[in-house]
């Protein structure tokens, strides 16, 4: 797999992010819009069609909305949170082609991203 469609950012809340859900049969969530000039946009990391895959450590990539933005909520609000995303659509990251739920798991744990950079 490919870690460069993958993008790890560290924001404060609120971020000024909306989330909305996929289509059921994909599930997680994706980033629908940023609020202008919120810590997102301003960041410039984020962007609209984004899907979420981890916060923290805890891996949301296919999780219902309530239980993935849990996730985030749960993060205390004086935290800074490390969001995971894909760069691309669901059917990408879901689909036949898309990264196994292994890779993923290593992936956000940090293992993957040095492979990646030890290949380069």
């Amino acid at each position: 797999m490919d870690g460069s469609n993958y993008v790890t950012v560290t924001l404060s809340k609120p971020m000024g992010i909306v989330f909305e859900e996929n289509d059921v049969e994909f599930g997680g969530i994706f980033v629908l819009d940023l609020s202008e000039g919120g810590v997102a946009e301003t960041d410039g990391a984020v962007h609209r069609g984004d899907q979420l895959i981890s916060v923290g450590n805890d891996k949301v990539s296919g999780l219902q909305f309530e239980d993935a933005l849990g996730k985030i909520i749960d993060t205390g609000a004086e935290e800074r949170v490390k969001l995971v995303f894909f760069r691309g659509p669901a059917k990408f990251l879901y689909g036949p082609a898309g990264a196994s739920q292994e890779w993923l798991d290593e992936f956000i744990k940090g293992g993957a991203a040095k492979k990646v950079e030890e290949a380069a």
